[in-house]
């Protein structure tokens, strides 16, 4: 992208802030791993430098107060609380609950429960890095497509922000 991704623009507010203004109000706490946090978040340090989106995840997990955790990454701007919601929902009992796209799982756009971070950071000690992986050693409920798409939530809320083009794309389906 050339810059970083929460710090592209969406109108007059960067990736970051439009995302905490849509779906921050719908959870009790909204924590940023990162970046800076924005009005009505709170800002907290990875624990990890090497580690990538999985430090970030085992950071809010740790520091978080409340039992379940929506995690999001600033790079899936689509994501809505209906899909916050069924994965909150479906991480009652479980350590995670993670949609599945095409076979591929989502673990930046899922619910965790807060003790699963004690088994991330293990996961991360052992030298483990990649969040996929991470997946093998929780108690995870996964969400199929065809189960989304019942539920109202369509596969387009789980796509990234990549390359610029993707990047172009999403601003142009807010202006139609």
């Amino acid at each position: 992208m050339g810059r970083a991704k929460s710090d592209l623009l969406v109108g007059d507010a960067t990736l970051l802030d439009w995302i905490v203004g849509r779906l921050g109000p719908a959870f009790a706490e909204t924590i940023v791993v990162g970046a800076r946090a924005p009005r009505g978040a709170r800002a907290v340090r990875d624990r990890r430098t090497d580690a990538g989106p999985l430090a970030g995840i085992e950071a809010a997990l740790l520091e978080a107060r409340s039992g379940h955790v929506f995690v999001l990454a600033c790079d899936m701007p689509r994501a809505s609380e209906r899909l916050a919601a069924l994965l909150l929902e479906r991480c009652q009992g479980r350590d995670v609950a993670v949609p599945r796209i095409a076979g591929l799982a989502q673990p930046t756009c899922a619910a965790y429960a807060r003790p699963a971070g004690d088994k991330i950071t293990a996961f991360l000690d052992s030298g483990g890095r990649r969040a996929t992986r991470a997946l093998e050693g929780l108690d995870a409920a996964y969400l199929e497509e065809p189960e989304l798409v019942r539920a109202g939530i369509g596969p387009t809320e789980l796509t990234d922000l990549d390359t610029p083009a993707d990047y172009e794309a999403f601003i142009a389906a807010l202006r139609a």
